[in-house]
């Protein structure tokens, strides 16, 4: 029995070597090789990497959800290690900040409608609930499974994998859709797996191969379970019927496989039955849909657009596409080891200048250069703040008084399209005219022109200096710098400008300035 139990070690273990993901850094380079390519093929020249200043500004936005302080910044350019781009990646993967940017980017990935009213109550509980799954380790198809099943077990290796008061899976996903059968079937389509099953509810998709009997199928998973005629208890059943017809569906797949149902049927299991199907790893959608969500935060568009029906269109490079959802799967669905390899490829660093002879759209389109992306709410507030010298605000610090204005000013610059930097009009009136940027920026409640008024070791070329590193995280240019020294320069008193404005009143003006311009508004 020994050689053979042996043999069978062996296989296992050559099996686990097989599994193995590349490292992040390799993952990296394959996108990088993927792309070149994709560009020799269409006779495009990528535009060179960025500069440290932008790659930390950028970076800081899509891993963090804020600027770099003007610390942080001096700091990073002054660092001369040739590695610090991928320190500094792994540092804020690291973090607690992360977790929360990354949850409200999950979130609206996979619950848009709660945005809105009349389900924007659910939205903070659904943040911190997955920021802690995240902080804890969680992988991507665990996190998934309890939203959809919301089942009082987990599929945890052990009860040693969650606290008690965790137990039970929340049910923000049932609750956002309603507990309505056909929105959670369209929408567990459309979140998690990139199908565009919604448009099949009345009558067969027009465009793709859905018909209405498979949403109605899918739509059955979440049906209530249904004694048979004689009230049989051990004859209970799912079934749904179609809307406006005399037709009844049982629950099946979309691959159309067999299903192996347990003995005894109750509430969850339907949804625990068709989540389980969704993650597993031979699902030819879900971690396909998954890398491409999140490539399409870092690059304002998916390899594969639209991002909710992968049907409809055609990838960038397939070969790409599938690698990153191999890898993704054989790393255990984790997301800090695809967002490491992403945010570390060179085509996640390329400059978003658009070259003069270049301003056509199709190196945006295949990723020869960075996209020049809109600020959600949540980043724009913090990055207000942090530009004022203020901290960012955080649950377990922050008033309600505080964490209330928060939430209404991330509703009212809410964009649809996180790849798109265009801003509404009253939007950028109420970033000019409104009482937030007004009073962050007072030479009496702003702390970084407070200081840098009141600091007698600096001139105004520092303080210039320091103003631009706070606001946009780099040094002025020399005619940035003569402009602002100009607008600087004392009046006859040696105090106060020629208009009678005190030097803490005309930084106040810059600071403003800055922080109204579309340097500071976008991510580029």
């Amino acid at each position: 029995m020994r050689p053979l139990c042996f043999a069978w070690f062996l296989l296992l273990a050559s099996s686990a070597i097989a599994a193995q993901p590349p490292s992040a850094a390799e993952l990296a380079a394959r996108i990088d090789g993927r792309l070149t390519d994709v560009w020799r093929q269409n006779g495009l020249k990528p535009n060179p990497l960025t500069d440290d200043a932008a790659f930390l500004r950028r970076v800081m936005l899509d891993l963090v959800g804020r600027i770099p302080t003007a610390a942080e910044a001096r700091d990073f350019l002054a660092d001369q290690r040739s590695d610090k781009r991928e320190l500094l990646v792994e540092r804020l993967i690291a973090s607690a900040a992360h977790a929360r940017h990354f949850a409200v980017f999950l979130r609206r990935s996979w619950l848009p409608q709660t945005d809105v009213d009349p389900h924007d109550y659910l939205a903070e509980e659904a943040d911190r609930w997955i920021a802690e799954q995240l902080q804890r380790g969680t992988p991507y198809n665990r996190l998934v499974y309890r939203l959809v099943a919301a089942a009082a077990e987990d599929l945890a290796d052990s009860p040693a994998d969650f606290v008690s008061e965790n137990r039970r899976a929340p049910d923000t996903f049932l609750r956002a859709n309603d507990y309505r059968a056909e929105n959670l079937a369209a929408n567990v389509a459309r979140a998690y797996l990139g199908v565009n099953l919604e448009c099949a509810q009345c009558h067969d998709h027009p465009f793709a191969r859905w018909t209405r009997d498979q949403f109605w199928e899918t739509a059955a998973f979440f049906a209530r379970p249904k004694r048979g005629k004689d009230g049989d208890l051990h004859d209970v059943r799912l079934e749904l019927a179609i809307p406006d017809s005399d037709l009844v569906v049982t629950p099946r797949l979309l691959t159309g496989e067999s299903i192996v149902w347990p003995r005894r049927i109750i509430a969850d299991t339907g949804r625990r039955l068709l989540a389980e199907w969704v993650i597993r790893n031979d699902n030819p959608y879900f971690a396909k849909n998954a890398v491409n969500h999140v490539w399409a935060h870092f690059f304002g568009a998916g390899l594969l657009d639209p991002l909710d029906d992968l049907s409809a269109g055609e990838a960038v490079d397939e070969r790409l596409l599938d690698d990153l959802a191999k890898a993704f799967i054989a790393s255990d669905y984790d997301l800090a080891y695809l967002t490491r390899a992403i945010a570390c490829s060179k085509a996640y660093q390329r400059s978003s200048i658009t070259p003069v002879a270049g301003a056509a759209s199709k190196p945006l389109e295949l990723f020869a250069r960075a996209p020049i992306r809109g600020l959600t709410g949540e980043q724009l507030f913090d990055s207000l703040r942090v530009a004022a010298g203020l901290p960012v605000l955080s649950d377990d610090l922050a008033t309600t008084a505080a964490l209330r204005q928060r939430r209404r000013f991330t509703k009212r610059f809410r964009i649809e399209r996180a790849g798109s930097a265009e801003r509404a009009i009253l939007q950028s009136l109420t970033l000019m005219n409104g009482d937030l940027v007004n009073r962050l920026t007072h030479h009496d409640n702003s702390p970084t022109v407070i200081a840098l008024a009141r600091a007698p070791f600096l001139n105004d070329r520092q303080r210039v200096e320091m103003l631009y590193l706070a606001a946009l995280g780099r040094r002025p240019h020399e005619e940035e710098f003569a402009q602002r020294l100009e607008y600087l320069a004392p009046g006859v008193d040696g105090n106060d400008g020629n208009d009678g404005a005190s030097r803490a009143e005309r930084m106040s003006d810059l600071l403003w300035a800055l922080l109204n311009s579309v340097e500071f508004n976008t991510n580029h």
